[in-house]
């Protein structure tokens, strides 16, 4: 049967390499899959696929289908894309985040986008921005948030959104709130994101131009775990002031004026692979844009 439900399961097979790759793209079982593309090959009469003992590659008659399913799967994109209503935009995403997003800005995201894009899916997984990038790259993630733009010709980048970063500490190690050094700070642990992450390299390189050898670091993927940590006078916490306002409010942790130690703000990039049906990413990345502008806006007009 010739459909663009099994031209599409065709594509996503060729592209990730096998039948449970693209049932987890599709949301759908591997038997499905399988299904799909003998309907399909019963259609056309030719085997499109050879199945190999690690991948699915395509024959040389799945070869010369693969660009018209492209381009069919490319004209029903660019058909809702400039005639369809948010509402008819349909699918399943999956969409990596980081530990930052998921504590600011998310829940902000997925209510107003079960409102403007009723009819998507969105499954979402939480975890640091290296394993999000790997994810992608292997399909098996559609779209993320990282703290790093992913250096790839295929990948578009999207900038987002950035916070601040600040040096956190609680009232049980006794620091004064401003005119402290990062001399006195590195008397003390600094508790922060994950050894792959930018700003612990960022902490690194600081402590080094500042010939500061004696320095510790404690990297840590849980963003609740440096909170409760630093809460409980372990050392000193670099994260931005936005994930802890709760603690910030109860006077549990303060933020540090380091004087010659500014941090650099925590930026983070919309990412996804270029594919010839991407406009439901672009239209999500647009969505996302534009629901921060709105925020910012809301927050500028209040008197």
């Amino acid at each position: 049967m010739l459909t663009l439900k099994n031209l599409e399961t065709f594509v996503w097979v060729v592209r990730l390499g096998g039948f449970g790759h693209a049932a987890k793209r599709l949301n759908t079982t591997q038997s499905a899959v399988s299904q799909r593309i003998a309907l399909l090959e019963s259609a056309l009469g030719a085997t499109l696929l050879e199945r190999q003992p690690r991948q699915v590659l395509p024959t040389s008659k799945g070869r010369e289908l693969l660009p018209y399913a492209e381009q069919m799967l490319r004209l029903q994109s660019d058909l809702l894309h400039v005639i369809g209503a948010p509402d008819a935009f349909r699918g399943h995403i999956r969409l990596g985040v980081s530990e930052t997003i998921a504590h600011t800005c998310l829940l902000h995201l997925v209510q107003k986008m079960q409102t403007t894009y009723p009819q998507v899916v969105m499954d979402i997984e939480v975890d640091i921005s290296t394993n999000l990038r790997d994810a992608l790259l292997r399909g098996d993630l559609d779209m993320i948030i990282p703290a790093m733009p992913i250096l790839e010709p295929n990948v578009r980048n999207v900038d987002f959104v950035g916070y601040p970063m600040a040096w956190v500490a609680s009232p049980a190690l006794e620091l004064p709130r401003t005119g402290v050094t990062l001399k006195d700070i590195a008397h003390y642990p600094v508790i922060t994101y994950p050894k792959s992450t930018r700003p612990y390299q960022d902490l690194r390189d600081m402590f080094l131009r500042a010939d500061i050898t004696d320095f510790k670091i404690y990297g840590n993927t849980s963003l609740s775990a440096i909170a409760r940590m630093c809460s409980g006078g372990i050392g000193i916490a670099a994260m931005p002031p936005e994930v802890i306002s709760r603690e910030l409010n109860q006077e549990e942790l303060y933020v540090i004026d380091v004087v010659d130690a500014i941090l650099p703000d925590l930026r983070f990039t919309i990412s996804y692979v270029l594919t010839p049906d991407t406009h439901l990413l672009d239209a999500i990345a647009q969505f996302a844009l534009d629901m921060l502008a709105e925020a910012e806006n809301s927050q500028v007009s209040k008197p």
